[in-house]
């Protein structure tokens, strides 16, 4: 690994120090990167454990089933195509075999559990939030070696309401959610869907995919 040597002047009582320190290299490589966020998602799992299917409402069952569907379908289909497309662009040095990153919330991770009770080296799974904490504190590769892929229900804002309510007036304003999902393979190279869904106390139903779109 590359290294850097800054020197940094400090006083203590008055007395005036300097001493080398050694800086780590501003971007880790994909190894180093792969071991700490599993590290994280350990840490994270021993003081939140994913819960049994059983504890969800009845609710949060029917996320559980959107977010395995949705993660099922782009796992076995639209993956392979972000790959191919990932091959083609070589002149960004991609690599070849990513590191991928399905974030969600606690619904979500029942279900990519058991899909993939055993994932494979290169698949990590994690709360959104909890994923966004982590790249805070760690310096992003510009996607050379992962690939991030997101799936969950967000409350609804009072503009996407709004337009929900123009479209559908026949559904109470209670009844409205929302379902997120995208994903981004490269800088500037991804796209996020919001899809409008409707929850009857029993059952959830789409109202419209793509509500709202996002290209990157």
């Amino acid at each position: 690994m590359m290294i850097s040597t800054s020197l940094l002047l400090w006083k203590v009582e008055n007395r005036l120090y300097a001493y080398l320190v050694t800086d780590k290299e501003q971007e880790m490589n994909k190894q180093d990167w792969s071991i700490s966020l599993k590290e994280y998602i350990q840490a994270q799992r021993q003081h939140n454990p994913i819960p049994g299917r059983d504890s969800l409402s009845e609710e949060e069952e029917w996320h559980c089933r959107v977010i395995g569907g949705e993660f099922i379908g782009w796992y076995e289909r639209h993956l392979h195509g972000i790959l191919g497309q990932r091959m083609v662009l070589r002149v960004m040095q991609f690599d070849p075999d990513p590191l991928i990153v399905f974030t969600t919330t606690m619904p979500g991770l029942i279900a990519a559990q058991e899909i993939m009770p055993e994932p494979s080296e290169n698949m990590f799974y994690l709360l959104q939030d909890e994923f966004e904490a982590w790249e805070n504190e760690h310096p992003v590769d510009e996607f050379k070696f992962h690939i991030h892929h997101w799936s969950y229900f967000q409350q609804i804002d009072q503009e996407l309401l709004s337009r929900a309510q123009e479209e559908y007036p026949e559904i109470s304003k209670e009844e409205y959610r929302i379902h997120v999902t995208g994903d981004l393979w490269g800088e500037q190279c991804g796209v996020e869907g919001v899809h409008l869904l409707r929850w009857d106390g029993q059952e959830m139903g789409l109202l419209q995919e793509a509500f709202s779109q996002l290209v990157y």
